[in-house]
């Protein structure tokens, strides 16, 4: 009698976890794995379409445009680059920007699937004086030097954005492209560090949360219509 009373608690238990997790909107605390949205034959014309059809005015080789922001500062933005990302951004604006995308794109974001970048770049700022009235000169977009990411103490360095890619992207703002396997980058919490072009050595925690929310603004990236949310749980309270 006592096993077969505690049998069934134990049914009740799982039938009551398994209703609660039923309700949209109500965690038990098990987010889903975080990842980044995967290049395959599957979904490269998916991502193709949605970059023909969005629509900016303005600069078309702003970073917000074909990444999401990790950090912003007026001399120090760091922001994050998925292929997913670069699919539609250069489907968007390869031929505004006078590109000559090669025939085996397709096959070259592939290959390249398992790779994200950390992008640096400097906005458009001014040294001394007033905007308003004309004052201050441009101060210069100067690239960053060096970035790692610092792993518990252990220094994982990046490895060159692939060239075939590399020449399609922007390289106004003074960005530089530090790639990475998607492991490391979802491998939080770390720190990444990188020497600017003024010499100044900067640190930025990536935590969980952050990776998240990068996750999930990836997953609708130019608005495309793939439901109210991805699945990733983004928890306000940490």
């Amino acid at each position: 009698m006592k096993k077969l009373l505690i049998a069934t608690l134990l049914a009740s238990a799982l039938s009551a976890g398994s209703a609660f997790a039923a309700v949209p909107g109500l965690s038990l605390n098990k987010a889903k794995p975080v990842s980044f949205q995967d290049v395959t034959p599957q979904t490269y014309s998916e991502y193709w379409e949605e970059g023909k059809s969005f629509k900016s005015n303005g600069n078309q080789e702003a970073p917000d445009l074909f990444s999401r922001q990790w950090r912003k500062a007026s001399t120090n933005s760091i922001s994050l680059v998925t292929p997913r990302m670069i699919v539609s951004y250069i489907s968007f604006t390869g031929e505004k920007r006078l590109l000559d995308v090669p025939a085996d794109f397709e096959s070259i974001m592939e290959k390249y699937n398992d790779l994200v970048y950390v992008a640096t770049w400097t906005d458009f700022s001014r040294e001394g004086g007033s905007v308003l009235f004309g004052g201050g000169a441009i101060a210069p977009q100067l690239p960053t030097q060096r970035l790692v990411i610092d792993k518990d103490g252990t220094i994982i360095r990046p490895v060159p954005m692939p060239k075939e890619i590399e020449n399609l992207m922007p390289h106004s703002f003074g960005l530089v492209y530090y790639a990475f396997p998607r492991s490391v980058i979802l491998n939080v919490p770390y720190t990444i560090r990188w020497v600017n072009g003024y010499g100044n050595i900067l640190n930025m925690d990536a935590t969980d949360k952050l990776i998240r929310s990068l996750a999930d603004d990836e997953f609708h990236f130019y608005n495309s219509n793939k439901g109210i949310e991805s699945g990733y749980i983004i928890d306000d309270e940490e």
